[in-house]
């Protein structure tokens, strides 16, 4: 067992100024059992929030560990306190943990212990006034200034965040600037490879998209193709599918570059010259930017946590999440609906945190006598669309049904209706693209080329002109 360090903060004489050593041992608990509340509290707790010395030094090693892009769990606390020396080990983390209580929310308990801690330095500062007014060997001026400072400094600290219109304007004239000096036709985010998207700034950084549809309408395939837009557009992006395997997902790809069936390329055997045309396809594509870890599982806390470590070390500017309704919460607590939107809320946290944006798919609830799409049937939560930044609704009509207006009168044949139902920064639209079903392909369409009994230019169907003429990416 370690030995007890004496806990009296440099600079502090007569009594103790005020803290709580069991709140401050719960919130260390709380962030070490739910270490995804860390991201909640990074902008209130600080070194110093801790009064006890040896709880300060898990603190630092938990964010030492964090920053890197690691689990803090208890055997990477324990390496990291051994490396600076501290004495507390692995049984008192796990005493820590086994034998305190952890806090339901943690970020109102942390904001107590912020609030303590102002109270420390302000207690602390008046002890300096004590002494120094007891004699004559400072001024008074350089004692208040002394003070003053101490204050305004304190004061700084818990405004980091806080900002003035003033600077914000300043900001904003600065990407205004940004916009005028763009090259015509470059976007502000990331392309999707869809017009009637990237006409209104792509995928921005912070936003949370939700891709919603009924099974089998092809969430996954246009999730897919805004990755594939995103990757030769030389962004990073992180794909987390839930369902299929990376080798799938890879097949799936590779058929929608090559134009040959992703079960084929799986499953069957090919001719040496379809390996081939795969294999130009899929040279044209910077493979290495699109990141697939298999390590994660379905639960919330591992999905957030590679998020983030491929974020620093790889600087990805998206994620994908297929599918929202399978990603697992810690808090056994919550219904499937809460976990939902708990799930939502974190991932939109998670990309304003970040400047990322997420794409999360969605399935639809299924309604036989209305089969077109609306946001209100997004399965489990109403609270995805409080969450969302951006709804993308698919439809392909099926058994003779048409698409709603103004594309009544349009082909259904090789198309498929797109609704923004949602767009906080750009607002609502909808637009037909194309999508070709052997590969999955969803790709961007101009409305002129579908009549009432079909494509006109309709996308090619070999293999080989796809690759020369009209590949979408």
């Amino acid at each position: 067992m370690y030995e007890k360090r004496n806990n009296t903060e440099s600079g502090e004489t007569g009594n103790s100024p005020i803290h709580n050593e069991e709140l401050e041992r719960q919130v260390l608990a709380s962030l070490i059992n739910s270490y995804q509340d860390i991201s909640e509290v990074n902008g209130i707790l600080s070194e110093d929030c801790f009064h006890n010395l040896d709880l300060r030094d898990v603190y630092k090693a938990m964010m030492t560990v964090y920053n890197r892009g690691d689990t803090p769990d208890m055997l990477l606390l324990q390496h990291e306190l051994s490396k600076s020396g501290s004495s507390f080990g692995l049984n008192d983390i796990v005493k820590l943990c086994v034998e305190t209580q952890p806090l339901s929310d943690v970020v109102p308990h942390a904001g107590l212990l912020q609030d303590y801690m102002f109270r420390r330095k302000l207690w602390q500062l008046g002890q300096i006034l004590i002494t120094k007014c007891t004699t004559q060997q400072e001024s008074v001026e350089s004692i208040h200034t002394e003070v003053r400072n101490g204050i305004d400094n304190l004061l700084d600290v818990g405004t980091s965040k806080v900002i003035t219109l003033e600077s914000s304007y300043k900001r904003l004239q600065e990407q205004m600037l940004v916009n005028l000096s763009r090259p015509e036709g470059e976007i502000f985010g990331t392309p999707t490879g869809f017009p009637e998207i990237d006409n209104d700034g792509g995928l921005c950084g912070t936003d949370l998209i939700i891709v919603g549809a009924e099974t089998s309408q092809g969430k996954t395939s246009f999730a897919t193709a805004m990755t594939i837009a995103a990757i030769q557009h030389g962004d990073g992006v992180a794909f987390y599918s839930l369902e299929m395997s990376a080798l799938q997902l890879s097949a799936r790809i590779a058929s929608m570059r090559s134009g040959i069936p992703a079960k084929r390329i799986l499953r069957k055997q090919m001719s040496y010259e379809e390996i081939a045309l795969v294999d130009d396809a899929m040279k044209n594509l910077d493979t290495s930017k699109l990141y697939l870890d298999e390590t994660s599982t379905s639960s919330l806390d591992s999905l957030v946590m590679s998020i983030r470590k491929l974020w620093m070390k790889y600087g990805i500017k998206g994620a994908v999440v297929d599918y929202l309704q399978l990603v697992k919460v810690s808090d056994k607590s919550l219904n499937r609906e809460q976990g939902v939107a708990e799930t939502a809320r974190v991932l939109k946290n998670l990309a304003k945190e970040l400047d990322i944006w997420i794409i999360a798919i969605s399935q639809l609830s299924r309604n036989p006598q209305s089969p077109v799409p609306t946001k209100t049937r997004m399965r489990d939560s109403g609270q995805i669309e409080e969450a969302a930044d951006m709804i993308i609704l698919i439809y392909r009509p099926k058994d003779g049904a048409r698409f709603p207006e103004p594309f009544a009168d349009k082909s259904t044949v090789g198309t498929a209706w797109i609704n923004i139902a949602k767009g906080r920064n750009v607002g609502e639209s909808t637009f037909l693209c194309g999508f070709k079903a052997e590969n999955t392909l969803f790709y961007a369409l101009d409305e002129s080329q579908i009549g009432s009994s079909g494509l006109s230019g309709q996308f090619p169907a070999s293999p080989k002109s796809l690759l020369t003429e009209n590949l979408p990416f």
